[in-house]
């Protein structure tokens, strides 16, 4: 690794986790691969650039044909110049990449040729480009970079990390040191490791391996055993372990549009996440911006979003990188919990404001907040109902349409269906999950609904002892 010739820069490298790129960090320490148990045609995401007949081969012997078949596509990239890199060794840095197009498209990590003035690429049977860089994006480390009279070059093909599992074996290629084109195995050992405190406002989310990756690996691609690229490799953690990669599924559309417009655009929806919520339950929404997607939407402070787009939500940071994988304009379906009560709402993403806007937008007033939740000022109902109707629900011009009934819930009971619009609950009209809950808080063991199916009003009641 090598150090910033800006001042202040190091002080990024937070959780003693330390960007791969540059020299200069100590000697690289040996590595011994273990031969994976694997079957003799192990499967992968996608098919490499490179033949099939030459992937045909038993990992179990020897990884030689692979590291053969997809080397010639890893390349060392050095950058020179005033405040060359991230970390650099004076005004010099280096890192690792690979060939993302034939026609001269390389792709590395932006702290590699972040502030570099010179960029030069050199390939494996040591022919030299001169490169510039297309585009550059720091919130996801990714960068793309054209190179000048390039042509036929071997390219690869960025696999389904998605489709990996903590255990599947992985190999990684670079330059760690200058030595270039080490090659190193490990197993996938962890994904879904978010930004790791390397980077502010991040999109992140790491997928972490035993691979060895040492500075100057920075930008190297990480493979399946079919060759396919699955991570971009960023960051080496204290004494060399473990290592972190960008996965590929989430690296993908960021180097398209880094290669057609130079800049990405991501989608926002304006709300921040609930200090000390816990994973796994979805994100559960803080503060809701005025007039964002999300105001506009009807999202409030409480809610939790457990699902966009049908794409479950474990946590903010979460529907945080799935908001950003779509582009703005695009009409989002989200799922939400509130009051007991799931309703769909729809938002249209707008554009991610600059850092300046976002500051102005965090001091100024926020969109209207949830009402207080009933119960905090009503006697519980005496009934034994709860207040807990029992449908997933979303706004409707008339009431609340349903889109799910809970099985034995007190909307079963009721005999209510999937497309029934609640109009009216114990004598109150119904426009909220706020609504149900003060309705029921009084029901004083009687429900009686008002609703609206296939164009008829019905009214259905239900009276327990």
């Amino acid at each position: 690794m090598t150090g910033s010739a800006q001042p202040g820069v190091a002080a990024l490298a937070l959780s003693s986790l330390l960007l791969a790129a540059g020299a200069g960090c100590g000697a690289e320490a040996e590595a011994s691969p273990p031969a994976p148990s694997v079957a003799a045609e192990p499967e992968g995401s996608q098919t490499p650039s490179a033949s099939d007949d030459a992937l045909h081969y038993d990992p179990r012997q020897s990884l030689a044909p692979l590291v053969e078949s997809v080397g010639p596509s890893v390349v060392s990239i050095r950058a020179s110049g005033r405040g060359a890199g991230f970390f650099s060794s004076g005004t010099e840095a280096s890192g690792s990449g690979f060939v993302y197009a034939s026609e001269g498209i390389i792709v590395t990590n932006h702290h590699v040729v972040d502030g570099a003035e010179h960029l030069q690429v050199r390939m494996h049977d040591g022919t030299r480009y001169n490169a510039r860089v297309l585009g550059s994006d720091a919130a996801t480390d990714l960068a793309v970079l054209e190179l000048e009279d390039a042509r036929d070059l071997p390219a690869l093909q960025l696999g389904d990390s998605a489709a990996l599992r903590v255990g599947d074996w992985v190999v990684a290629i670079g330059n760690p040191m200058g030595l270039d084109h080490s090659a190193s195995v490990g197993i996938l050992s962890g994904r879904g490791r978010g930004s790791l405190g390397l980077y502010a406002d991040s999109y992140l989310d790491f997928l972490q391996t035993d691979a060895d990756i040492a500075p100057g690996s920075s930008g190297g691609p990480l493979f399946d055993l079919r060759g396919a690229v699955v991570g971009i490799t960023t960051a080496v953690g204290a004494n060399s372990r473990p290592g972190f990669a960008i996965p590929a599924s989430q690296a993908q559309s960021v180097i398209e549009q880094l290669r057609s417009t130079g800049t990405v655009r991501r989608g926002w929806l304006g709300a921040s996440s609930e200090r000390g919520a816990q994973e796994g339950q979805g994100a559960v929404i803080g503060e809701v911006y005025a007039d964002t997607p999300a105001a506009e939407a009807g999202l409030r402070s409480g809610d939790v979003v457990v699902k966009v787009d049908r794409t479950a939500i474990d946590d903010f940071d979460g529907l945080r990188g799935v908001i950003a994988t779509l582009q703005p304009g695009h009409t989002v379906l989200i799922e939400a919990e509130r009051a007991g009560v799931t309703l769909e709402l729809s938002a249209v993403l707008g554009d991610r404001p600059d850092p300046r806007k976002m500051k102005r937008l965090r001091s100024a007033p926020l969109a209207p907040s949830s009402p207080p939740s009933v119960s905090e000022h009503s006697e519980s109902p005496p009934s034994g109902f709860g207040e807990r109707l029992g449908i997933g629900a979303r706004a409707h011009d008339d009431g609340l349409e349903v889109i799910r009934v809970e099985p034995g819930s007190l909307a079963e009971d009721l005999e209510l269906q999937t497309g029934d619009v609640v109009l009216e609950l114990n004598g109150v009209s119904v426009q909220d999950p706020e609504d149900v809950r003060d309705a029921l808080s009084r029901s004083r063991g009687k429900v009686e609904i008002q609703l609206l199916r296939d164009g008829v009003k019905h009214n259905v009641s239900l009276e327990r002892s």
